[in-house]
């Protein structure tokens, strides 16, 4: 990864309107989904769950744990076994998606330019402190973000706008000055309920799945400062 100490500079935005922008993680951050898949598919082979991939992506996706948890096996499961299978499942992934972690595409760059404009960035994920550790260490960018919100920090998953509207609370933006950066179509929905611009990423959705979003880009490299400011309010 590229030396960033230096690279944030201490010179206004230069006439560009104020706002921030929020990242989901999974599927966005990194292009990890089919790693994802792959642990759901071991984990549902275990607990005679089934479900194909197109399910997955359509309800499960972009959730919490303890929301799957609740689809999976029922309301009344219990908070201890949310915690265990919930821990079963994501250590399967952390093993499969370790080796092959890596930022997806255009990323680094794009990341390196919001910084250099002074724009606050912040993670609003679903996913548990574990799986974010793993990725914002991992790669070294945690320095990029003014926050990281996730679903530890939330009384309600996404569709519901909780976790973004924590997100432009902690970069002290209103939610009308912020950009949301997703994949899923929770968190799109999410993103709408809370107020917000969203590009949606097609990592793993066709591109006609994220209509709802307000810029639809096949990866990092097709955005810059600008695009995001361009789709801000006057």
């Amino acid at each position: 990864m590229t030396d960033r100490t230096n690279k944030r500079s201490d010179i206004p935005t230069m006439g560009l309107k104020k706002f921030g922008v929020i990242f989901d993680m999974d599927g966005t951050i990194i292009d990890n989904m089919p790693y994802h898949i792959q642990a759901f598919r071991a984990f549902s082979e275990r607990h005679n769950i089934s479900m194909s991939n197109e399910e997955f992506l359509e309800k499960i996706n972009g959730k919490t744990n303890e929301d799957i948890m609740r689809l999976l096996f029922g309301s009344d499961i219990s908070a201890e076994k949310i915690v265990e299978f919930s821990h079963e499942k994501e250590a399967l992934y952390r093993k499969l998606y370790r080796p092959h972690i890596a930022l997806s595409k255009g990323l680094d760059t794009l990341f390196g330019q919001l910084q250099m404009h002074n724009i606050p960035l912040c993670v609003g994920s679903s996913a548990p402190d574990e799986n974010i550790d793993l990725v914002l260490d991992g790669l070294n960018i945690r320095t990029y973000f003014k926050a990281v919100i996730n679903s530890s920090q939330v009384k309600k998953g996404k569709p519901d706008p909780e976790v973004f509207l924590k997100a432009a609370a902690a970069m002290n933006l209103l939610p009308a000055q912020c950009v949301v950066v997703e994949d899923a179509l929770t968190g799109i929905e999410a993103a709408r309920n809370a107020k917000m611009k969203v590009i949606a990423i097609t990592q793993i959705m066709p591109r006609e799945a994220l209509s709802q979003a307000d810029l639809v880009i096949d990866d990092f490299t097709e955005v810059s400062v600008k695009t995001f400011e361009q789709l801000l309010p006057v």
